[in-house]
């Protein structure tokens, strides 16, 4: 896991400031390149191989090739490479960007042909890792942060259309960013010298056999294949166990390949009654008692959550909605200062195997209404709620026609609508808000996030399955009963019945208790967060934009008990930030602009 950064013209000076400003993401060594094309620079922190061996910018032949990520298979791409950064500059060469459909891992690279002049830039399908990229009189600059790039002259200025489609989406998907003049790629996108290509690929083979036992034993045996994979390497390796059925999966192949494992969960000390809130944490330290596993748990305060938000949303870049991203932040922590360096973490697994309760609703809907891709992307919405200032609305049709512009729609074959859905659900907001969250605040402690359920081998495997292997369709109204029904197939008789036969309920997060404190607490005395929120949405712009009122802020969320009237009665209720949802989106948003002095 590393930086790499570019600018196409000769700037050294520029590019140790690109370097410094993401130290953290590569704390090991650095190194810049330069002719009278081009400047490349890298951050390094070694994983595999010695240090020497993945010294980049890296040089073969005539090529250059700075790269951050891990190819899992690169032993079998190339004769006896001492690292996959020497496997990847070989392949590119050789066979050019065509060479990265070959690659099972996660990656951000630049690849560039001095005698040629040729400049490859790609992503990897997944989109586990970012990559950004902008012009400046007419000179291309890119980098893995965002904050690199600021250091070459990028203003700090909102893009509009960004910020409506983080109001409706809770954060930014596609291409754009919420910095006007940066964009990302999108993920499995590759540029040469500007044109656009495509490592996507969803035509996939269905497999013959479709036996549920026979599958569900593949699936299980890939799992422990793509495990195996994400366990290379030197440095300390520590899991994030949640106590569902994805970390807990990995937990068991770990045991099976005989690795001891190094376990990391996270859980409140907020208490209701005698009972800790995050259930899920109990069901992980039950696991761990069971199974002779010493579980490391962090037990977070409210003002572990209030102190960590600003430091939080600038490691993240860009605002995203929602509550926990504070909590992800201290446990990277937590894990870094506990010597690990590579995290395992069960992302993915919900969007490969229908985890998520939408996901049996959609299938009702999807059949009942027979639904064309556009309407499958409408289901992506989180919001539905036109901002104020009209200069920064985003339309449904608005966000349909963005969407169209970066999802591979062609690709889309219609044969199985919850399977198109989980496709592009995995190329949006598994991609551009889960991965990249969990890159950017493991990065900022020097942490190399690893995926194994997203492994090429499992992930192809899983995709290509037709949906009835997911979720029962005969009881798809039911969506409490049959979430993940292959993959609770698979770890049947491997994993205790209270971890398979568990519903999934989410991360329970203590809003009201971080919002307004324990209910054993006198009322003047709750919510180390109430002067936070007053301080950070008193602010006329924001209002302006989002809304809202502080009046109407104090009296449904820092001053009521009753929570949950809130949300029954939203709809009848006045102006204002009408769900804990807003609260959240606007909160960060605002967290965001001020530790980055945007301005609109």
């Amino acid at each position: 896991m590393c930086a790499i950064h570019g600018i196409v013209d000769v700037k050294p000076e520029l590019m140790m400031k690109m370097v410094k400003a993401a130290h953290h993401r590569g704390p090991d060594g650095n190194g810049i390149f330069e002719d009278d094309y081009i400047t490349l620079g890298h951050n390094l922190l070694s994983i595999v191989g010695e240090v020497k061996d993945g010294k980049q910018p890296y040089h073969y032949e005539d090529c250059i090739l700075v790269y951050n990520g891990e190819i899992y298979n690169y032993k079998d791409l190339s004769h006896n490479p001492k690292t996959d950064t020497e496997t990847l500059a070989i392949g590119l060469k050789n066979e050019g960007w065509e060479f990265l459909k070959k690659c099972d891992g996660m990656f951000a690279l630049a690849f560039y042909n001095k005698t040629t002049k040729e400049l490859i830039l790609a992503r990897d399908t997944n989109g586990t890792k970012p990559l950004y990229y902008g012009y400046l009189k007419d000179k291309l600059y890119f980098s893995s942060e965002i904050r690199s790039l600021l250091e070459c002259g990028f203003e700090r200025r909102i893009c509009k259309k960004a910020l409506g489609l983080y109001y409706n989406q809770g954060y930014v998907p596609g291409y754009l960013t919420m910095f006007e003049g940066i964009k990302k790629l999108v993920p499995g996108q590759v540029l040469v010298n500007g044109q656009s290509h495509n490592l996507l690929d969803y035509d996939l083979i269905i497999p013959t056999k479709l036996d549920e036992n026979f599958v569900a034993k593949q699936v299980q045996l890939k799992c422990n294949y793509s495990v195996n994979q994400t366990l290379m390497g030197r440095r300390n390796i520590g899991l994030f166990l949640s106590g569902g059925l994805d970390s807990t999966s990995i937990l068991y192949e770990m045991k099976e390949l005989g690795v001891k494992p190094r376990t990391f969960t996270s859980s409140f000390a907020i208490t209701d009654g005698d009972s800790l809130l995050n259930d899920d944490s109990k069901l992980a330290e039950r696991l761990c008692k069971e199974w002779g596993i010493e579980n490391n748990v962090l037990y977070q305060t409210q003002e572990d959550y209030v102190d960590a938000l600003e430091d939080t949303f600038y490691a993240l870049e860009e605002p995203r909605q929602g509550k926990s991203f504070p909590t992800y932040y201290n446990m990277n922590k937590f894990m870094a200062s506990n010597d690990i360096t590579v995290t395992l973490a069960g992302d993915g697994g919900d969007e490969l195997f229908a985890g998520y309760k939408h996901h049996n609703q959609y299938l009702y809907k999807i059949n009942e209404m027979n639904l064309s891709w556009r309407n499958k992307l409408k289901m992506l919405r989180q919001n539905n709620k036109p901002l104020k200032n009209s200069e920064l609305e985003c339309s449904l049709d608005d966000q349909m026609e963005y969407l169209k512009e970066w999802l591979p729609t062609k690709q889309i074959k219609n044969n199985d609508d919850l399977n198109d859905f989980l496709y592009i659900e995995s190329l949006n907001a598994l991609a551009e808000d889960f991965l990249v969250r969990n890159d950017k605040l493991g990065m900022a402690h020097s942490l190399e996030g690893r995926f194994p359920i997203l492994n090429k081998r499992l992930r192809d495997y899983v995709r290509a399955l037709p949906s009835h292997l997911k979720i029962d369709e005969r009881f798809f109204k039911q969506p409490k009963v049959f979430h993940k029904k292959l993959q609770k197939n698979s770890y049947r008789g491997k994993l205790p019945d209270y971890i398979v036969n568990h519903t999934k309920t989410g991360w329970r997060f203590p809003t009201d208790e971080i919002l307004i404190g324990r209910m054993d607490q006198p009322a003047n005395d709750r919510g180390v967060l109430k002067d936070y929120i007053r301080e950070t949405l008193d602010d006329k712009e924001l209002m302006d934009i989002f809304e809202y009122d502080m009046t109407d802020v104090e009296d449904r969320y820092l001053n009521n008990r009753d929570h949950a009237k809130n949300k029954k009665g939203a709809d009848k209720a006045g102006p204002g930030l009408k769900s804990q949802k807003e609260l959240f989106c606007t909160l960060n948003f605002a967290v965001w602009k001020k530790v980055y002095g945007m301005t609109i």
